[in-house]
């Protein structure tokens, strides 16, 4: 079996070593979007949550109701969702006695997001229902990931990229260092004035509302600004750059000054960058 780190993890928890083998010889060789699984075992409920607990990135958990105990596979889905708080990974609650666990109050109580038969004798539907699974992991990630942050949360990376760049004039700075940097803020800014667009969309007002009323011109010339940075360092060869090192930190300072002022951004980010600015200047 390839334990590689990148491949999806999937744990098998039942007290019958048949279920292992047979879900192993079913599954073993699934491929979704181009990466292997890694099949981990667990014959109980609470050496499985050893094993959650150890292995945060599980993408599904094909999960016997009677265990230890009868309701030892609830109990654990309990335990992942309410004191774990991970609700990542896609629970396949596997049984071959329906009427322990009706499916309804199942999938209400316990956040179950499918319902396998032991008593199937095609395999295809487990193997069907876990590439359904993973699909449904990969997007759940992936739409919290590219969740967006307030306004807020963005000038604090905002405010994180200047500190990390505004050195003292007799150090140098990488030029695709940054050109990197520079770059990530400017994402950071569009996504603000992005995100001021949709909600006017979204609440029905007039285009540009949410920003006038979030920033003053001079705020928005701030954000702005940085774009104008990543023009003229995009425009300029490695030897310009490194011979124009003072000029490089001037505008840095200057555009780092400009967002400081910044009417809404977080104080603790406004003392922080002013005090960089001090130290620098």
């Amino acid at each position: 079996m390839n334990n590689s780190k990148d491949n999806w993890k999937i744990l098998i928890v039942d007290d019958e070593k048949l279920i292992h083998d047979v879900l192993t010889m079913n599954l073993r060789d699934m491929l979704y979007e181009n990466k292997a699984v890694t099949l981990l075992n667990a014959y109980s409920a609470s050496e499985a949550k050893q094993i959650i607990v150890n292995n945060p990135d599980i993408a599904v958990i094909i999960l016997d109701v009677m265990m230890e105990q009868d309701n030892a596979g609830l109990n654990l889905a309990k335990f992942i969702r309410e004191d774990l708080k991970n609700i990542n990974v896609r629970i396949l609650l596997h049984t071959g006695q329906p009427g322990i666990a009706p499916k309804k109050q199942v999938a209400e109580d316990y956040i179950i997001d499918a319902y396998l038969d032991k008593n199937m004798a095609d395999n295809d539907d487990c193997y069907v229902a876990v590439k359904l699974a993973l699909k449904s992991y990969q997007e759940f990630l992936n739409l919290r990931h590219t969740a967006k942050k307030d306004d807020i949360g963005l000038l604090e990376d905002i405010t994180d990229n200047y500190i990390s760049l505004l050195v003292g004039k007799d150090c140098n700075i990488n030029y695709n260092y940054l050109l990197d940097k520079v770059g990530n803020m400017v994402n950071s800014a569009q996504e603000i004035l992005a995100g001021y667009s949709l909600n006017d969309i979204k609440n029905d007002l007039s285009l540009g509302s949410t920003k006038k009323q979030r920033l003053s011109i001079k705020d928005y010339s701030a954000l702005i600004r940085i774009n104008d940075i990543r023009v003229i360092l995009s425009h300029a060869s490695i030897e310009e750059y490194n011979n124009e090192q003072a000029v490089n930190l001037n505008m840095l300072q200057q555009s780092a000054t400009l967002f400081s002022e910044i009417e809404i951004l977080p104080e603790n980010c406004r003392q922080a960058l002013q005090k960089r600015l001090q130290v620098v200047c």
